[in-house]
């Protein structure tokens, strides 16, 4: 199945309710197939996998 890449610029929420966390997408690496994602509470990079963004448990849901 073939994902979609979240937009660059975007802001997503994480969805797990034991952190409070929005992370706004920087870039790609389609090498390993991840997202760069920085998040906006902590201005902390980090790298997330492209399946985590579909707004399901465990993963992010987009905002607006």
């Amino acid at each position: 199945m073939k994902q979609t890449l979240p937009i660059i610029g975007s802001k997503w929420k994480e969805l797990d309710s034991r952190v409070n966390r929005t992370v706004e997408v920087i870039r790609y690496d389609p090498a390993k197939r991840r997202v760069r994602i920085a998040c906006l509470e902590t201005e902390r990079l980090s790298w997330a996998k492209i399946g985590r963004f579909n707004g399901k448990s465990g993963g992010y849901a987009k905002l607006g």
